[in-house]
């Protein structure tokens, strides 16, 4: 084993180490609350530490938002991957959505709070990006669901936004400071009913 092989790893560790703790402190404090020297006490290395990595605080910011959609993207080629009927497909992409962002749920604060928050001086960041990617997916699937006989004709706009009200409660009250009320299960259910109103021919009651 060379130096260099040593090294490596704790290098990598380092950078994964300054990520997590910018995130930690990101979503439980605020951006702008959020310093330098916490972050990196946070991680255990030294200023010049980060300052390699990331040039500053912005730019560890960012990095931890680009890296962050990178992910989400892989997340839904993997979801969008999954074959059955467009019910099937669209149940299952919503389900993916919601166990990734429980599994991320701290990023998914960050998300909200830069968002619909006060101004935190935080660099720009297309946020929309991820709620457009999902329009895209779920428009695409229902047209295909519109063309393939599964689902009556009707407005594709609709039945997207129809079908992202579901995903998105059962998001945000895993976000409540109070026990949700909502949770995967209920999502499905939700979203069972809105297909069995757009469904081509609705069960019968």
């Amino acid at each position: 084993m060379t130096p260099t092989d040593d090294i490596q790893p704790a290098v990598s560790d380092a950078r994964e180490r300054l990520l997590a703790a910018a995130l930690e402190q990101f979503s439980r404090r605020g951006y702008a609350a959020s310093s330098v020297r916490e972050i990196c006490q946070s991680a255990a290395v030294t200023k010049p530490v980060l300052y390699y990595y990331f040039r500053s605080k912005e730019g560890l910011y960012l990095q931890l938002m680009e890296e962050s959609y990178d992910q989400f993207e892989t997340t839904l080629a993997e979801l969008h991957s999954f074959s059955g009927t467009v019910r099937q497909r669209v149940i299952h992409f919503c389900q993916g959505v919601f166990d990734a962002s429980i599994q991320q749920l701290p990023l998914v604060k960050l998300f909200y709070s830069i968002y619909y928050g006060a101004p935190q001086g935080a660099p720009a960041f297309d946020l929309e990006r991820y709620y457009d990617r999902m329009l895209q997916v779920l428009s695409d699937l229902m047209q295909a669901g519109i063309e393939r006989g599964e689902l009556r004709p009707g407005n594709v706009a609709d039945m997207v936004w129809a079908t992202l009200a579901c995903l998105s409660i059962a998001i945000e009250e895993q976000l409540c400071h109070c026990t949700p009320r909502i949770g995967r299960l209920a999502m499905c259910r939700m979203l069972e009913l809105v297909f069995d109103g757009m469904a081509l021919n609705p069960p019968s009651l």
